[in-house]
């Protein structure tokens, strides 16, 4: 969606509360704020409290959602301070995995590469599960979600210089987790 037609549905909900708009900004912002809050909180149960949560505040905003000026990480902010408010409130439970994000790309009928891309998918997604929190989050926000360092330093509130930190940090590993897989299949 364009920037252009999202300002158009942003503006529609904050002057006009169209439904319609409405629900066409919750379908598209929907994925990136669910996948965000799963990887912070980490339990499906509290997930959709998060979203909902998240979702709602733009329409309960009025006029104030039309000063938004980038609602994208707008919502990722919303949504990393309210699932850090989830996870201050439940912190006796305990975190279950988090569930493979990473779809294997669908190539035509070869089932050894299909089998290799979702070997490597699932490689990936275990090397990115266990790096440190904020490296982790830089990563998928940037590689996954498709920010920029700009909007992904807003979200997650750190400077330039340490979010290029934590995806030197995050690439290297993943670097060293391909090429021992690599290795392997050589041999």
């Amino acid at each position: 969606m364009d920037k252009g037609h999202l300002l158009y549905l942003q503006n529609r909900v904050a002057y006009a509360r169209d439904q319609a708009a409405y629900k066409e900004l919750y379908l598209y912002f929907h994925p990136s704020v669910y996948k965000l809050a799963h990887i912070i909180v980490q339990q499906e149960s509290l997930v959709e409290d998060i979203v909902s949560d998240v979702m709602i505040r733009i329409w309960t905003m009025g006029n104030r959602l039309a000063y938004v000026e980038h609602l994208k990480p707008y919502l990722l902010t919303a949504t990393r301070n309210t699932a850090i408010t989830y996870l201050k409130k439940s912190r006796e439970e305990q975190l279950v995995e988090i569930k493979e994000s990473l779809e294997a790309p669908s190539l035509s009928a070869m089932p050894d590469q299909r089998l290799i891309t979702t070997e490597l998918s699932k490689i990936i997604e275990s090397a990115v599960r266990i790096l440190p929190q904020k490296c982790g989050l830089a990563y998928r926000l940037i590689k996954e979600e498709g920010l920029s360092y700009k909007e992904a330093c807003h979200v997650l509130q750190v400077s330039q210089k340490t979010l290029e930190a934590h995806m030197a940090a995050a690439l290297k590993k993943l670097r060293q987790v391909l090429d021992s897989y690599l290795l392997k299949k050589k041999s």
